[in-house]
């Protein structure tokens, strides 16, 4: 019996559909999770983060421009990017943890400085980064590229690595205990000037691995963090702030929802106003987001 290949069709777009938008999913999570890191625990408004994103895929081409390992590329970004993560906060951000306003301007004109100064060294055409995994895979009838596959692997590795860190390490737990009551931290002889520093530069170290491992599929620029910022603080706040879990369930949701729209309609900005749209009505009626951290969401 011979079957209607018009049948077979269907199914094979919605399966490359559902592959494509758990790629875009697992993109957004990797990206969010550093701001979930610095905004959802330490409460700082962090409007560089997608500028650290980006800083982490200069990274990524400076290695493969050297003729460096592109592996390499995933070691040296979130080192970087970390290091001046603990610039921005030893400079800027410590004076600054009592004055939210004040830190969002801060952070935007590091942003703005951040961009200027990639235009300046790299020039402003875009660049392009080779994938770590080259090569196709067959999944559930439709070709895919391996490197996809990298990411969706990887956003589970680093969420569950971040879980992990403030979970089960000291320093992580410290970590914790400052953000939770700062003047016991310190009686309980914790270090919290270094304790802020060392957490905030491990979310910028997630953002600079973010936008390394991001950097093969998009087109490298100075203007390329814009976007992810502002879909990332979506899903820290719809998922719930503090909530690692909730990051994850606001990524699906959030990019979820892009994914479906884009699909709906050639109108991409018309699918980013339903998202926002549905992301408000979210925030109205649970505005501790869809996991608060208070109901256990690490």
């Amino acid at each position: 019996m011979m079957i209607d290949p018009s049948v077979i069709a269907v199914p094979l777009q919605i399966s490359q559909r559902v592959l494509i938008a758990l790629t875009s999913i697992s993109g957004l999570i990797l990206v969010a999770v550093g701001l979930s890191v610095i905004f959802g625990l330490m409460g700082v408004i962090n409007l560089s983060h997608g500028a650290l994103m980006m800083l982490g895929a200069y990274m990524a081409f400076s290695v493969q421009s050297a003729g460096l390992p592109p592996w390499l590329g995933l070691i040296a970004a979130p080192i970087a990017v970390g290091i001046i993560g603990i610039l921005i906060e030893s400079g800027i951000i410590k004076r600054l943890y009592d004055r939210p306003l004040d830190t969002l301007l801060a952070t935007w004109g590091v942003a703005i400085i951040l961009r200027e100064g990639v235009n300046l060294i790299y020039g402003t055409d875009s660049k392009s980064v080779d994938s770590l995994i080259g090569g196709d895979i067959t999944l559930i009838g439709v070709t895919y590229p391996a490197y996809w596959l990298f990411i969706i692997l990887a956003a589970v590795v680093v969420l569950l690595l971040v879980v992990g860190v403030f979970k089960y390490t000291d320093i992580g737990i410290m970590a914790i205990a400052v953000i939770e009551d700062r003047q016991m931290a310190a009686a309980s002889g914790i270090n919290t000037v270094w304790s802020d520093r060392l957490t905030f530069a491990f979310g910028s170290a997630l953002a600079g691995l973010s936008g390394a491992i991001m950097a093969p599929l998009l087109s490298v620029n100075s203007d390329m963090g814009l976007n992810w910022l502002v879909n990332s603080f979506l899903v820290v706040i719809v998922g719930g702030v503090g909530s690692f879990i909730g990051t994850a369930a606001g990524g699906v949701l959030i990019g979820g929802l892009d994914n479906t729209f884009r699909a709906l309609t050639d109108f991409t900005s018309l699918a980013q106003a339903v998202v926002l749209l549905v992301a408000f009505i979210i925030i109205r009626y649970r505005p501790d987001g869809l996991i608060p951290a208070k109901q256990g969401g690490e």
